[in-house]
């Protein structure tokens, strides 16, 4: 494990459908060296847990689903992440705006997910951190090169919703892991 792990700070709305998915899904698809963490841009829902739908696509899929709270998106958050991944153009515009200071390093996650699936042969050999800042940097780089792709909003929708809206982050993440870890 690398000392301080590739920070992934993962945001939505209300931090209780989409990003608790996109943190779980990719905290599963990664090991130690990121640390994976979520936040809403509202505190609608600050401290619940996922929605009930959101927990059992997670837990049918084999990640984990236990133990989450939702959070506000905090300036302590931002600050500690290396990599931002947003729901919707909406949550970038956000950043933009309340932490312009992140607007390079904050990505729609669908998006995000297509620049790794590119990216990964450009990318240094290294630990984590060095793979991830690189990958960053590239997917800031190429930024206008790929069409933006927001993650709908399954919020009191049906499972099935939920289902394609999983379905749509372990596609967009599967190779953001294999971009950070080098392929293992």
């Amino acid at each position: 494990m690398t000392a301080v792990p590739f920070s992934v700070l993962h945001v939505c709305t209300g931090n209780i459908c989409r990003s608790p998915m996109s943190e779980r899904i990719l905290d599963g698809l990664t090991g130690d060296d990121v640390f994976n963490h979520g936040a809403g841009t509202s505190s609608w829902h600050e401290g619940e847990d996922m929605q009930p739908f959101s927990a059992r696509e997670l837990e049918d899929r084999g990640y984990e689903a236990g133990g989450h709270g939702a959070r506000h998106l905090t300036r302590a958050h931002v600050a500690a992440s290396d990599l931002i991944l947003v729901a919707t153009t909406g949550h970038l515009g956000f950043i933009a705006e309340h932490y312009p200071e992140a607007a390079g390093k904050t990505f729609l996650v669908r998006t995000f997910g297509r620049v790794a699936e590119d990216a990964a042969d450009e990318l240094p050999d290294g630990d984590v951190n060095t793979r991830g800042k690189a990958l960053v940097a590239l997917a800031e780089l190429h930024r206008a090169d790929y069409d933006e792709t927001d993650l709908s909003d399954p919020w009191g929708m049906s499972r099935a919703v939920y289902a394609t809206i999983a379905d749509q982050l372990e596609a967009a993440l599967k190779p953001v892991a294999i971009a950070l870890e080098g392929g293992s």
